[in-house]
């Protein structure tokens, strides 16, 4: 079955491309990451992907390995959630670099 490098979804063999990314489909993928709990740890959860995806890339700019564990719904998206994980030597720093984050985050409330 091909896989789509990006997503880590599986598809039909008949498809070429992923539904969601459009990249083109892998026969296995190479990677393969197990989130023990010895070895990592949860940052946070996030209610939407574009929110798990941005905090990955921010705390990836800052050089700290961040996984991202979606157990959403595709069909139903306001069921289940996004877990990111971070490895164990990395959750201080993790936790320091998401709370300066949330701290420059643009504020929703009317002044």
């Amino acid at each position: 079955m091909p896989f789509c490098p990006n997503c880590k979804l599986e598809f039909e063999v008949s498809v070429k491309n992923c539904s969601d990314c459009g990249t083109e489909l892998v026969t296995s993928l190479h990677e393969k990451i197990i989130l023990d709990e010895d070895n990592f740890i949860l940052l946070t959860v996030c209610t939407e992907m574009y929110e798990a995806e941005f905090i990955k890339a921010n705390l990836e700019s800052a050089d700290i390995n961040a996984f991202i564990l979606s157990k959403q719904d595709r069909n139903y998206p306001f069921l289940g959630t996004i877990k990111i994980f971070v490895k164990k030597e990395d959750k201080n720093s993790a936790r320091d670099y998401l709370e300066n984050i949330i701290k420059q985050s643009p504020s929703t409330e009317e002044e």
